[in-house]
């Protein structure tokens, strides 16, 4: 487990790799240099925890969208731009997935809108079965 000092230098590192949702380059090659001075097993565990939250922290800015179909950039960006009232996104990644049946879904961090013909299907039936 890592220890609690050893945690917290690893979130400050991570916020300061940051900046307006887009990572620093720059500053994740400083923060690597600087948990890779630990004694080795503190280095490795900061380390895999700082990949973790730099993945964990770029999630909370990618937005995912889910459709049956090839979206335009019109229809991307009008998505981007609902989300952005909430969130700063700097990536958006687009999946085409057929069993949604129409509709589509988004997700950004744990938030997850889904307005899928799945979903309504699904929400339909759970009411029927009670």
């Amino acid at each position: 487990m890592i220890k609690k000092q050893l945690h917290k230098t690893v979130r400050k590192l991570v916020d300061l790799s940051f900046k307006e949702g887009r990572i620093l380059e720059t500053q994740v090659i400083r923060s690597i240099k600087i948990l890779k001075s630990l004694s080795k097993s503190e280095a490795i565990q900061a380390l895999s925890e700082y990949l973790k939250s730099l993945k964990r922290k770029e999630r909370e800015h990618t937005l995912y969208i889910e459709s049956t179909i090839s979206l335009s950039p019109a229809q991307i960006n009008r998505m981007k731009k609902i989300v952005e009232n909430e969130k700063k996104i700097t990536k958006v990644l687009v999946n085409i997935n057929p069993e949604i049946m129409g509709g589509f879904k988004l997700k950004v961090g744990d938030e997850v809108w889904d307005e899928s013909i799945k979903d309504k299907i699904m929400q339909v039936k759970e009411a029927i079965s009670g």
